[in-house]
């Protein structure tokens, strides 16, 4: 049974509901410690100040915030707890709203809710009410004396919560879709047919992390000191025409995908035959 990393209460209107907050994500990346080269030892890291020429103690390092290049003003823990978030066990949701309104980009974190202290009912009645209206619940909540900013949504037979990016955490995008270059109907098409070729049901537990387990083989070839034998995949043929490429590679997604409709083929071809 996995641990609650917070327990409160999710408020909206003089609704409350008791809930527990459960780590919805792990890692899976490999970790690598450094070692001296010389004798095999994992080495130390230490804090080192280039103007004593030091090491310093834990004991003696204080906080400092950079204001100029080069100047800092020394923070300590009693300038930080007059300004520190009251702990709070209460998660008001301030607005609910249409998930297609925000971008992932603003998700960080993810969560799981559960219910708590008898709370199945008011639980239950709460996700399917979202689940039914298709909306979500923005709210915030203390944890840990730092404020976040919060979503909830029905998801994976549940209740699903965000931790969120504020909106002057996330950067504008330089690199938009330019408006003014200019696409041949037929390359269209042809892109069109190709995403809908390799269109499938999303079964997230058909995806593995390659790398991961490439790392994970070559690690165990090194315990048991035998070698590893590495199969590169061949490499793609470069096509330097947009056209061609295209048709190569809706014709490759046809090869792979036998069971697409004929008449789906029909009307691709009916389509590029119009543009003609």
């Amino acid at each position: 049974m996995a641990t609650s990393i917070w327990t409160g209460t999710i408020s909206f209107g003089l609704v409350s509901i008791p809930v527990k907050l459960f780590s919805a994500t792990t890692s899976h990346d490999i970790s690598f410690n450094l070692l001296h080269e010389k004798c095999g030892s994992r080495i130390q890291l230490q804090n080192y100040c280039p103007v004593c020429e030091c090491v310093v103690q834990r004991s003696e390092l204080v906080k400092g915030y950079q204001y100029e290049k080069d100047r800092y003003i020394t923070v300590d823990e009693e300038d930080l707890k007059t300004v520190r978030p009251e702990s709070s066990s209460n998660l008001e949701i301030i607005q609910f709203t249409d998930i297609s309104e925000i971008d992932p980009i603003y998700f960080e974190r993810t969560y799981y809710l559960g219910a708590d202290r008898n709370s199945e009912k008011t639980f239950a009645l709460l996700g399917k009410a979202m689940e039914e209206t298709k909306k979500c619940a923005i709210g915030k909540l203390v944890m840990r004396s730092h404020e976040y900013l919060a979503l909830i949504r029905p998801g994976m037979e549940g209740l699903v919560l965000h931790m969120m990016l504020y909106p002057d955490e996330v950067r504008e995008n330089e690199n938009k879709i330019p408006e003014d270059v200019k696409l041949r109907d037929k390359e269209l098409v042809l892109a069109k047919e190709l995403i809908e070729n390799l269109t499938e049901s999303f079964e997230p537990e058909e995806l593995k992390s390659d790398y991961v387990e490439a790392v994970q083989e070559m690690l165990e070839a090194k315990i048991k000191g035998r070698k590893l034998t590495i199969v590169k995949p061949k490499a793609k043929p470069k096509v330097g025409d947009l056209m061609e490429a295209l048709q190569l590679s809706v014709k490759q997604a046809r090869l792979k995908r036998p069971s697409v409709r004929a008449d789906e083929d029909k009307r691709a071809v009916g389509s590029l035959k119009k543009i003609k």
